[in-house]
């Protein structure tokens, strides 16, 4: 869930600042997670899906960033919006609570 040599760019073997930014992502995804609703406004769909995107990127979750991309463009009039984004918010969230069991699983190989 997580490409941890692609984190390992950024961190070059500091366990203390891969650490920080995976905490500062549990805390982003998390935040954000709760933020994607069916209701929410097209604006507010796109904000969100976009920073998680970004946010799933940085730290290699591919398949979590794949899934916010494909989010950014369900806004507008959309045949079946309400259903799509029910669907992709089920799928985001599973990618989150992977993600974020990889993070406890990592953090506490490191403690």
């Amino acid at each position: 869930m997580i490409d941890l040599d692609h984190l390992e760019k950024y961190v070059a073997g500091d366990i203390g600042l891969r650490d920080e930014i995976l905490v500062i992502f549990s805390e982003q995804a998390e935040m954000l997670s709760e933020k994607f609703t069916v209701e929410a406004t097209d604006e507010c769909w796109r904000n969100v899906a976009h920073g998680l995107k970004g946010a799933s990127r940085g730290v290699g979750s591919w398949a979590l960033g794949d899934l916010c991309e494909e989010a950014e463009a369900m806004i507008g009039d959309l045949a079946g919006k309400a259903e799509l984004r029910a669907a992709i918010i089920v799928s985001i969230r599973q990618n989150i609570a992977a993600a974020l069991d990889e993070v406890r699983r990592l953090r506490d190989l490191a403690a």
